[in-house]
């Protein structure tokens, strides 16, 4: 008589090894890639943060333009499209109060640069910002846009980004103002700004204009399209650079 002993297979303790590791390494692989996921769409969905950093007065010379005038805000933190972002305006101090919004692509009025429309040339009472012979740009089509990125402040411009609307952290960007009218004996400093907007008719459709005071009264709110506020503040005589 024969004996037929069935005998079970099994994996050697080397070939279970093995597959074990190459086990680990993939649920270790899967799981990195899905951490590393989450946190790319945590970061690039985590909302911006700015800090205002005060008003940049303009030059030093009436006549010539030399500078640039309008509030200055930094990227602390997150991602921020400047073509989304609106600011609000108001103040009671000056010619009876009221108030007013700017988008990005609300166009400074051009009375208030030379050889906008309107330019008055040397007669100007204001340091408003540059325009031709000072910048190296068609001023009409530089201020196209009511914010800007910008390396530097240098009047000519060179040091403006007016491609760049997508900024990160350690941006800054300038709200372009139409002037500033300097602290009097008698007067607080004021701003003042004009906003002409169209329809694409040709027909005009707003315009809003006016002046808030600088010493407290005005007041700014810097949000986007979707109601969310990055700054919300009063300017006053200590935020002028």
């Amino acid at each position: 008589m024969v004996d037929i002993h069935e005998r079970e297979g099994a994996v050697s303790p080397v070939v279970g090894v093995m597959l074990m590791l190459v086990v680990t390494i993939i649920l270790a692989a899967v799981v990195s890639a899905f951490g590393t996921g989450m946190m790319g769409d945590t970061t690039s969905s985590m909302p911006a943060t700015v800090k205002y950093i005060g008003i940049n007065p303009g030059g030093d010379d009436k006549k010539l333009d030399n500078g640039f005038v309008g509030l200055i805000f930094e990227v602390t933190g997150g991602s921020l499209d400047l073509e989304k972002m609106k600011f609000y305006i108001s103040g009671t101090g000056f010619g009876g109060g009221g108030e007013a919004f700017m988008t990005y692509n609300d166009a400074l009025w051009g009375k208030y640069y030379n050889g906008g429309d309107g330019a008055s040339g040397g007669n100007r009472f204001y340091f408003n910002n540059p325009g031709t012979g000072m910048l190296a740009y068609d001023p009409t089509e530089f201020y196209t846009c009511r914010m800007m990125k910008f390396k530097n402040l240098d009047p000519t411009g060179e040091g403006m980004c007016p491609e760049e609307t997508i900024l990160s952290t350690g941006d800054r960007f300038i709200l372009f103002i139409e002037y500033l009218s300097p602290q009097s004996a008698t007067a607080p400093a004021k701003l003042g700004f004009g906003v002409h907007r169209s329809d694409g008719s040709g027909a005009s459709t707003a315009f809003q204009s006016g002046a808030v005071s600088v010493n407290g009264d005005g007041h700014g709110i810097l949000s986007s399209e979707d109601g969310t506020v990055f700054w919300d503040g009063y300017m006053k005589a200590s935020d002028i650079l």
